[in-house]
């Protein structure tokens, strides 16, 4: 019974998520969508038993809607600039270019980073618009074995759903939210603890 609870809350989840998309058009859609999948991940692993999907769903999406949009085109045009920057200079030679490319992989990195914490942070913390990046960043070079498993989760549901291309109707991306979510929860709960415990000795 469980189990079956677990499916169909995947599928309805990512049901919601590909209506809510096409609503906004895919464009202005996909920030807003993912961002509600996100806030009903985050009370699946903190334990909430009985969740109202498409109550919770949507009153998210509405709320969301400008600030995920606004966070879904920051990230892609940094993403965006990232890329061009990365390719442009990487045909030019020197010392002043190589140190540049150096900066670059950084910048990278950090992209890296705030893919696999932005959204968790956005829906877990109460932050201001650039407070929210910087938390993502700050969680992500804190805690790297973390963001390893992270990228090990992402490798494998992308190779699960490669080689078993009919359960994407049925979790799509609804069970990589889950696992981002669930790894990302498990990081801010251990991040709080260290901040209690460094409390309690300064008390």
């Amino acid at each position: 019974m469980n189990f079956c609870k677990w499916i169909t809350h995947f599928a309805i989840l990512n049901l919601l998520w590909i209506g809510g998309t096409l609503l906004g058009g895919v464009v202005l859609g996909i920030g807003p969508s993912t961002v509600a999948m996100y806030t009903v991940s985050r009370k699946a692993v903190m334990g909430v038993e009985e969740i109202p999907l498409v109550r919770t769903f949507w009153h998210a999406y509405r709320k969301e809607f400008i600030r995920a949009n606004a966070l879904f085109f920051s990230l892609v045009g940094f993403g965006l600039l990232w890329y061009i920057d990365l390719h442009f200079f990487r045909q030019m030679e020197g010392m002043i270019y190589t140190i540049i490319q150096y900066v670059l992989m950084f910048m990278g990195f950090a992209l890296i980073i705030l893919l696999a914490y932005i959204l968790p942070v956005y829906v877990h913390y109460d932050l201001k618009f650039l407070q929210t990046f910087k938390q993502a960043l700050f969680i992500g070079f804190l805690q790297p074995g973390n963001l390893i498993l992270m990228i090990i989760a992402t490798l494998s549901t992308y190779y699960f759903f490669i080689s078993f291309p009919g359960f994407i109707p049925l979790f799509g991306f609804t069970l990589f939210v889950h696992l981002n979510m669930w790894l990302a929860y498990k990081c801010f709960s251990t991040i709080d603890e260290i901040k209690l415990k460094k409390n309690m000795v300064h008390i």
